[in-house]
């Protein structure tokens, strides 16, 4: 995101990356969870209630704190466990402090029944909350957020992985041997979205767990990707976690977990999930752009479109033109993208009349795209905001970075009839000299165009480099690529 005053890009990265640092690190990679009661029976550490405090640290510095409880429960006659959470995390962003706090508390059965969960992620004057049931495979939540309740629901599978249950401890991790593993659906209530998660055995360690000497078992998670290490105590619990982007949680005293040393600020998460290109230095507004990717599978190469061609790991973007002008139709080819979602809420009222009133008399598809980026670009403050985005929220606010600047204008964009999709990736910053994750909007005039409304580039120079499309499901495909994706630019002009 280009901050008028200060000319400053903000990644898309910062608000994917601690979105699924808490999803994955905080709540199921470096927090195990628990299996499906139809797996095993229900494990003797949770008939005891529990209390566990892990201190969060990053850089050398700690940074936060999660608390959290089991208790055993039984509600409407069946036998579970109630589960809760509260972490703050304080971050430096661009040498900005910012904190980031979530909560919340799930109720899991031991066996049939329905699952609960809600869960609140709060930053300066940004909430959301979702609360939502999982019964017989099917989960059903609401969304809350800008005082609208937003509806969801789809199928999440019958054996399931509750990806952490909001809690520290393990419930039901399997009890595996040096080199053993096991595969488990797991679906994530940050990122709603499911996938299989690899869970290994690697060793056995002793470590000082305040003050005494634990035997652990070392265990590796895995899903989209990333890998992460936890050390488990004999009585199943997580006493210390690691990710490879050098984020750790360490089971700490309780006077111990609000603990942080001010005059040691953590280091840059800019400077973790930046890449520093070779070959020639890009520049904004550059037309066309070959660069060569290496560090990443082939199964996870970038999409291809007319903008963005291919001949294996060398990719050329090339800036598109303006396109011929187009009636908009609807019920063509690109209906999928016209539809409403849970956080592009483009049938919703508000977001409609903001559209009609944007769009004004104009009646091609390019023209009333071009009139509602202007819209965005000119209304919504340039600022670092750490929410889960929300169409209308970001209308209640008129701030962010670019998450809010493109689900706002997809949201608008589709109530105006013109079909768009999310775009996420990578751009140059000339500020910063390097390549900074990105989010921006596409749209179908005659072909895929692709905008830029939090830089104020009405079509995107050469320097976006797509990695994938779609919206919050789609953010853990990121994974694979932080820290590992390398940039070589072969030519720029």
């Amino acid at each position: 995101m280009l901050w008028r005053s200060k000319g400053r890009l903000i990644s898309a990265a910062i608000i994917i990356f601690w979105l699924v640092m808490i999803a994955l690190f905080l709540r199921r990679e470096g927090i195990l969870p628990y299996l499906s009661a139809a797996h095993r029976p229900l494990s003797p550490r949770i008939m005891h209630p529990t209390d566990t405090w892990m201190g969060i640290f990053f850089g050398g510095a700690q940074i936060g704190f999660v608390n959290t409880n089991t208790t055993p429960d039984s509600r409407d006659g069946k036998i579970g466990t109630a589960l809760s959470v509260t972490a703050k995390i304080h971050l430096t962003l661009l040498s900005s402090p910012t904190e980031i706090y979530l909560a919340g508390s799930a109720w899991i059965p031991q066996d049939s029944g329905i699952a609960q969960f809600d869960f609140k992620v709060r930053s300066s004057d940004h909430t959301m909350s979702v609360a939502a049931t999982v019964e017989d495979g099917i989960l059903n939540a609401e969304i809350h957020t800008a005082g609208e309740v937003i509806p969801l629901k789809f199928p999440v599978g019958k054996d399931l992985l509750l990806s952490g249950a909001m809690g520290t401890t393990t419930l039901n991790v399997p009890d595996l041997k040096k080199d053993e593993e096991v595969f488990i659906d797991t679906f994530d209530p940050m990122t709603f979205s499911m996938g299989k998660t690899r869970i290994k055995c690697v060793g056995e360690e002793t470590l000082d767990v305040t003050g005494q000497q634990i035997p652990t078992k070392i265990l590796t998670t895995t899903l989209n990707g990333l890998t992460s290490k936890v050390w488990i105590a004999a009585n199943e619990e997580v006493v210390q976690a690691e990710t490879p982007f050098g984020f750790s949680l360490r089971k700490v005293r309780p006077q111990e977990a609000f603990f942080r040393t001010e005059a040691q600020e953590p280091q840059d998460l800019l400077n973790v999930i930046g890449v520093q290109p070779t070959g020639q230095k890009p520049f904004r507004g550059a037309t066309r752009m070959t660069i060569r990717l290496t560090g990443i599978v082939p199964e996870n190469y970038p999409p291809v479109d007319t903008t963005q061609t291919a001949a294996e790991n060398v990719y050329t973007i090339t800036m598109a033109q303006a396109p011929a002008e187009q009636e908009v139709k609807p019920g063509d080819e690109q209906a999928e993208y016209l539809k409403a979602d849970a956080f592009a809420q483009a049938d919703h009222p508000k977001i409609q009349q903001v559209a009609d009133n944007a769009a004004g008399s104009e009646t091609g598809r390019w023209t009333r795209a071009l009139a509602i980026y202007q819209w965005v670009y000119d209304t919504i403050e340039k600022t670092v905001v750490f929410s889960i985005p929300s169409a209308l929220e970001v209308l209640e606010t008129l701030e962010g970075d670019c998450n809010e600047h493109t689900i706002l204008y997809t949201a608008l964009a589709r109530a105006a009839g013109v079909p768009t999709r999310i775009a996420i990736g990578l751009t140059w910053s000339d500020e910063l000299n390097g390549f900074y994750y990105h989010a921006w909007p596409e749209v179908y005039a005659g072909q895929w165009i692709w905008m830029d409304p939090t830089l104020g580039q009405p079509i995107a120079d050469a320097t976006h480099i797509k990695l994938l499309n779609g919206s919050i499901e789609t953010w853990p495909q990121l994974i694979p690529f932080l820290g590992q994706l390398k940039i070589e630019v072969i030519a720029i002009e």
